[in-house]
């Protein structure tokens, strides 16, 4: 079974993405974990009347984000403090603006309403395109992508190794309740049993010990579920069976904060830095040791 420092990994909530198998980072180029950036000295810039959200977050000197606590995305380390990929984003974003950053805990749900509510001034939660979504808030252009995989009990279907054999009537395959894959799973293993478990940690149990053939989760989850559990729990399948982009959300209808973003988004990817904190958060687990073992 697993220990207490890996449970804590795997009852986040689900619902969010990443690439995987790409190279980590050294330490030393980790953001420090704090959840609050140093205050900018006001620039001799004249502000404009504040009209969007840009104009209002420059003028308050704070600027709302909201976030999912979902690790690696968005979870609390040893020191009670927030830490993840999307808080380094967050971080990056406020000091670039010159404006402290407040992180607002929001769930996958309701991450949408509170940005068009205005509780939050953009949301940040690995969030991938949703039509849904789409009629309350806009997205900006994609900073990361999130991907999808199977992971399978070696003990229960140590011979299906391809995704086709996960797509038959004697399969019964795992998704955490409210996640990408419990939508994902009917549509793409019509077939297949769906299993639905409220914790991801339960989910995990049943397939180490072969209760049920397999589960779907985003990534890095099932690459942490290899590491920690041997050869009870392998990858079939090497490559991801979905992809998605993840894009910041902004209230409707302004369009300063949406050029804003994606020009920051734009930057921050061509200078590599979003390259850097994507290989580090989800092609390691370097940052294993911040879990709380509790």
């Amino acid at each position: 079974m697993f220990d207490q420092c890996m449970k804590k990994f795997l009852v986040g909530v689900g619902g969010g993405v990443a690439l995987l198998a790409l190279l980590a980072v050294p330490a030393a180029a980790q953001v420090p974990s704090t959840a609050t950036s140093v205050q900018a000295q006001p620039g001799k810039v004249k502000l404009p009347p504040a009209r969007s959200v840009l104009d209002q977050v420059r003028r308050a000197g704070v600027l709302r984000v909201g976030v999912v606590e979902q690790i690696p995305w968005t979870f609390t380390n040893r020191s009670g403090q927030l830490a993840g990929f999307e808080v380094d984003v967050a971080r990056a974003l406020a000091s670039d603006l010159g404006v402290r950053l407040e992180l607002v805990r929001a769930s996958s749900n309701g991450i949408a309403d509170d940005v068009a509510g205005g509780h939050a001034d953009i949301g940040a939660a690995g969030l991938w395109y949703s039509p849904r979504r789409a009629l309350v808030v806009n997205y900006t252009r994609p900073y990361s992508e999130a991907t999808m995989r199977l992971f399978a009990s070696r003990a229960k279907a140590a011979g299906r190794t391809d995704v086709a054999a996960y797509r038959l009537a004697d399969v019964t395959l795992g998704v955490l309740k409210g996640s990408p894959g419990a939508a994902f799973a009917p549509k793409a293993f019509p077939l297949a049993r769906i299993s639905t478990f409220e914790r991801y940690a339960d989910l995990a149990d049943a397939v180490e010990t072969g209760s049920i053939e397999a589960g779907i989760s985003m990534s890095p989850r099932p690459e942490f579920l290899v590491h920690v559990a041997g050869e009870r729990i392998f990858l079939p399948v090497g490559n991801a069976i979905a992809t998605r982009s993840e894009s910041f959300i902004v209230p409707r209808g302004d369009a300063d904060i949406l050029a804003y973003l994606d020009s920051w988004i734009r930057y921050r990817d061509e200078t590599g830095w979003l390259k850097s904190r994507r290989d580090y958060w989800f092609g390691s687990f370097a940052w294993a040791d911040q879990l709380d073992a509790k």
